[in-house]
């Protein structure tokens, strides 16, 4: 249910070490925690929104063929609610 898809968003964390060394080398320099807390933050939000799109695309798609409500997204549902995302970010 969304509700323990939300539970479980609260209890997550992206990894702040990953997230700092990413940052280091995309911006070729040495980024502060504060920054990596930062980014940290905005990439679990992000990959929430990627999750909740994915999740009502594969609803929409139940309806159309018998589908198991509690089975895993699929790469097809991540990838449309990428595309989804993008259309709707500009």
């Amino acid at each position: 249910t969304q509700m323990s898809r939300y539970e479980f968003y609260r209890r997550t964390t992206v990894n702040k070490g990953g997230v700092k060394k990413i940052a280091n080398t995309v911006l070729n320099q040495s980024v502060s925690n504060s920054v990596a807390i930062v980014l940290s933050g905005v990439s679990k939000v992000f990959v929430g929104e990627i999750v909740e799109k994915a999740r009502s695309f594969e609803l929409k798609k139940m309806d159309l063929k018998n589908v198991d409500e509690n089975g895993p997204l699929l790469p097809e549902h991540i990838r449309e609610a990428w595309r989804l995302y993008q259309i709707e970010s500009g």
